[in-house]
């Protein structure tokens, strides 16, 4: 991490209103564009080639903040945009890359929140860097803090996370998250290579719910958007892991640890979250 380049601009609005894979979200938000984490089965990754980004970098290579996110976030909410929103953030670039640690555009945004709070937010990340503002989503009535957690193995996290936190980082990330009282998810999201049992064991006191995401439906292109990560897990022994269907016994195995009503699936999974209600502690 930290070998991208770093092109800071100004943006005239903050919030997106949202559909397809988001349906049931109202509006993404993205404190930044780009990314450096570079997980080899990004879609977003395919999708900045296929559209070409202004930079004329390979995905990871380039981090673009909007250095005046919260501003705008301010603004936007005084006008009333934030009011019966459905908040995802983010869809496309984790809102806690590296930069985040110094520039706090994130936590900018969520501080306007505590003010104007959106019907519902949920904040996706792979970074353990979010339970630093632990406290600041706590006051956001409802939010959902959802963690990528896909596999147990550090292995396989190498192959196909190279520039992503450990896990270790990770698990101890929604530890934190929920004893600073936030409602808590783990995102398998592609589920990878793992222990089933292990990891859903590991996680159920860790999170209140999970989502599980396969290559296939969470692509949005059949598995086709996925390919370069389907290649590496053949290549590397893993080849069951790479077939349609794959993901339906790691389903009922969480189904079996979490109970059925805690654990989503796909597209699907993430909407339900809004309306899942955290068990008693």
């Amino acid at each position: 991490m930290g070998r991208a380049r770093v092109f800071p601009r100004e943006v005239a609005r903050i919030l997106t209103p949202t559909g397809g894979y988001l349906r049931g979200f109202t509006h993404s938000l993205q404190p930044y564009a780009g990314c450096e984490f570079s997980c080899v089965y990004c879609y977003v990754r395919e999708l900045s080639v296929q559209r070409a980004n202004p930079y004329r970098l390979p995905w990871s290579e380039w981090v673009a903040p909007k250095t005046n996110a919260p501003v705008r976030l301010r603004r936007e909410a005084e006008r009333g945009a934030l009011r019966d929103a459905r908040v995802f953030c983010s869809s496309a670039t984790d809102p806690y890359t590296p930069l985040e640690r110094r520039l706090l555009l994130t936590r900018g945004c969520l501080e306007v929140m505590i003010d104007r709070p959106p019907a519902f937010l949920l904040v996706q990340t792979r970074s353990p860097l979010v339970a630093r503002d632990a406290h600041l989503i706590a006051r956001i009535p409802g939010a959902l803090a959802s963690v990528t957690i896909a596999t147990d193995d550090e292995r396989v996290r190498r192959l196909l996370e190279p520039n992503a936190p450990g896990l270790g980082l990770r698990f101890e990330a929604l530890a934190r998250l929920r004893a600073a009282g936030v409602r808590t998810q783990a995102a398998l999201s592609p589920l990878l290579p793992c222990d089933p049992e292990r990891l859903a064991r590991r996680l159920e006191p860790l999170a209140d719910r999970v989502v599980i995401d396969d290559f296939f439906r969470g692509d949005g292109a059949g598995g086709r958007r996925s390919r370069a990560a389907l290649e590496r897990l053949r290549a590397s022994g893993f080849g069951a892991w790479a077939e349609p269907g794959y993901a339906e016994a790691a389903i009922g195995v969480f189904r079996a640890v979490f109970g059925a009503e805690r654990v989503g699936v796909s597209a699907e999974g993430f909407q339900s979250a809004a309306g899942h209600s955290a068990p008693a502690r």
